[in-house]
């Protein structure tokens, strides 16, 4: 289907501009899968917050690893890593503690948010700058943590909206060298007018019919105590569909726009190349880790309830997000030292 697919474009002018050009292609799948991600949130964001995370979630964080950590587009030292690590490790123990027999912590929300904030702080610290801008980026770093820290759960909920759009922002930052401004900026806008539609409730008359339902055993309560706690019911509703929205492309830019972007050959990349750079990064042994684990999350669901297969996978990768923050983090510090 995808060689048919090109096979019909390359008969179009923009179809063969897109085989030459990779700033244009990556463009246009963008816009793609925005408008794909868009009709989806409005026709079953439910079932898309349901199946997304199970079907695409391990892909999507080896990617992270692979693009942060493996041939990282941010380098920062080897210490400066372990030293990231430590407290992310920590915060995946917290987390996963109650799964085998181990009572919750109290004001867990809190420790985690203190956790995230020193692994950020870590990344800035270990970031090339100069000393003072060093000294700034740490006390700044330090004093969200604290209000993070005060503010608790609320402070995790903005952190899960934020890093489906720092993610955004991320491969926008590095899409800029492939293509002109004007065109960056328009890409930018939509997904930020999309966003605002929702938000706005200019989709209220579709979400109101596609959010009454659910998806197995998750409905809008359970999202909205999710990434919308305590809000008004209406608001809550339009947080969510935005949070499956933009979780969607969360997913588009580490699957798919990133990987193309990062290819050392512009052209289209197949699958037997997509394969082979992945078994160069990972290795074979890690490759079959991936397609395993990968496959056991979408399999879980045949011997078990669905939405616990969701919960399991968000518990365990739940530092992942903080990795995405503290790296990127990283990444202002040393730009903001480029134009100084």
């Amino acid at each position: 289907m995808r060689r048919t697919l090109w096979r019909w474009s390359a008969k179009t002018r923009l179809g063969r501009a897109c085989v030459r050009d990779r700033g244009l292609r990556l463009g246009v799948l963008a816009v793609g899968h925005m408008v794909s991600a868009l009709a989806l949130t409005l026709l079953a964001p439910l079932w898309l917050l349901l199946l997304g995370p199970i079907v695409l979630g391990v892909p999507h964080v080896a990617s992270d690893v692979r693009y942060l950590i493996v041939r990282p587009v941010i380098r920062l030292p080897r210490v400066g890593l372990a030293m990231i690590f430590v407290p992310l490790a920590a915060m995946t123990v917290l987390r996963v503690m109650p799964l085998i027999g181990f009572p919750t912590i109290a004001n867990q929300s809190a420790i985690e948010v203190g956790l995230g904030a020193l692994a950020i702080t870590c990344a800035v610290s270990c970031a090339r700058t100069t000393p003072s801008l060093r000294v700034l980026f740490i006390g700044l770093a330090l004093a969200l943590g604290v209000v993070g820290v005060w503010l608790g759960h609320t402070a995790a909920l903005v952190i899960a909206h934020l890093h489906n759009l720092v993610a955004f922002g991320f491969w926008l930052a590095i899409y800029r060298s492939e293509a002109p401004l004007s065109r960056v900026l328009a890409i930018a806008a939509l997904y930020l007018g999309i966003m605002a539609l929702i938000v706005g409730g200019a989709l209220d008359a579709i979400l109101f019919g596609t959010t009454s339902g659910a998806a197995a055993h998750l409905d809008l309560d359970y999202m909205a105590r999710s990434v919308a706690t305590g809000v008004d019911p209406t608001l809550a509703m339009r947080l969510v569909a935005s949070y499956a929205f933009a979780q969607a492309m969360h997913y588009v830019i580490w699957i798919r726009l990133v990987p193309q972007r990062m290819d050392p050959r512009p052209a289209p990349p197949t699958f037997a190349r997509t394969v082979s750079r992945l078994r160069d990064d990972f290795g074979r042994v890690g490759l079959v880790l991936l397609v395993v684990v990968s496959l056991a999350f979408p399999l879980a669901t045949l011997a078990f309830d669905a939405l616990d297969v969701r919960y399991v996978y968000l518990l365990v990768i739940v530092a992942h997000g903080w990795l995405e923050l503290a790296m990127f983090a990283a990444l202002g510090v040393q730009a903001t030292r480029a134009h100084a």
